[in-house]
Parts: structure tokens; sequence; C-alpha cells
């Protein structure tokens, strides 16, 4: 991923600056930006920001702030930074593809989790890292390892599909009226994503990254389960 953009503020320790320096760490907003930033459990994308004169920015998270103010927090390797500077920014692409693997993956566990334990069961969080994912979940009692054969097979069986993942922007209500599911406490706008599996094993609220066909998201597996 990647796209260009102008800085429009440098931040060091809570004060903005004009400039900055190899070495320095600072955060770094720009005008628009591919990154994503951490948010439902999704960690913030890392990479680097480049000037035409090529320096170098490197990206080690990426964090909402104030609402949907995107900054990208992270060191100067090399040359200089000032406001106004054009800046091409180059997402990691490997950690992107770990996040969408792990958040496509959170999207089929939660559906295969309802279908064996019931329909109470709701997500009451999640994390979603390049390397693995975490989803928490209510339920009266721990899982039985019948309970998780099930919810593996079932999930691995979506992946095996490699149906093509649908995302598609509607308003809230049509979005409801389809039947996708929205999760308790979650802030949503006029209008959000909705995402789509095989076509209509899952369908959630969602505004994270995701694969583009489930075959992408490769062996689930769950390796522990705990209250």
């Amino acid at each position: 991923e990647v796209a260009e953009g102008l800085v429009l503020a440098l931040v060091q320790d809570g004060k903005t600056v004009k400039a900055l320096k190899a070495g320095e760490s600072a955060t770094l907003v720009v005008n628009q930006t591919p990154f994503y930033a951490e948010s439902g459990g999704q960690s913030g994308d890392t990479g680097v920001i480049k000037t035409a004169d090529g320096a170098t920015f490197r990206v080690t998270d990426t964090l909402k702030r104030v609402g949907d103010l995107f900054v990208h927090v992270g060191q100067v390797e090399s040359g200089n930074f000032k406001t106004g500077d054009a800046v091409a920014l180059h997402v990691d692409n490997s950690r992107r593809s770990g996040n969408r693997q792990h958040h496509s993956a959170t999207h089929l566990l939660h559906e295969a989790l309802r279908t064996r334990l019931g329909a109470h069961v709701a997500q009451k969080g999640s994390l979603v890292e390049p390397d693995r994912l975490r989803f928490d979940f209510s339920h009266t009692k721990p899982m039985t390892a019948e309970d998780m054969a099930f919810v593996e097979t079932m999930a691995n069986d979506i992946v095996l599909q490699n149906d093509a993942v649908n995302t598609r922007l509607m308003s809230v209500d049509d979005a409801v009226a389809e039947g996708a599911m929205a999760l308790f406490g979650e802030k949503y706008g006029d209008f959000v994503r909705v995402i789509t599996f095989d076509p209509k094993f899952s369908v959630e609220l969602c505004g994270g990254t995701h694969v583009s066909a489930t075959g992408n998201i490769g062996l689930f597996k769950i390796v522990s389960e705990s209250s």
C-alpha cells in the first residue's frame, strides 16, 4: 500500500515543532494516509514515510486521536522533515497481510462459536496482530474439546471454500435490516462497512482490514481457551 500526502504537523512530547532531524522521535500527521490506525482490536500499521529528497521516517505504530485523526508514531532515520513536505507513505505489506488474515479469522470464529454454543454468544473484545488473534466472548461455561474441534472445522471449511469476501458501504439501518451484526457498545457513523463471508455465513459491521478471499486466511487453529 503506497500513497502520497502532505505533512500537516510534527509533534514531539505533546508540542508542535516545525522540523525534525535524523534520530529524533515524533508523531507525524499528514493530510491523507493508507496506514490503518489501531482500532477495534486490530493493531496499527507500520512502514516508512519518505520525502522526495530521500529523508525517511520509520513508522512503528499508527494511532487514532481526537476522533478520526490518524497519527504516525516513529523516528526519523535519515534526512530532515518539515511541515508542508510532500511525502510518499509506504505500508509494511507483510504486517498488513497478517492483520488481514487474523481479522477475517475473527469473523469466522465469531459465527462458528454462535453456531456451536448458541446465539447468545457475543464478542466482548479482540486482539488482531500479524501473527495471532485473541477473541473474547460471553458464555456460561468453558468450551469442551468437542466444542473447539467443531469450531475449528467449521472455520476451516469456510477457508477452504475460498469464497470472495464482500465489502459494501451502507447506511446503518440498511445494514441491520439485511441481517448485519452490530457489536454492542461500538460507535457507528451514518454509513458503515459491511463485511460478508460465504455469502451469508457471517455478515458484520466492521471498519478493519480483511482478506479478499477466505482461502487467504490459511489454516485456522485454536491454541488455547481460558476464562
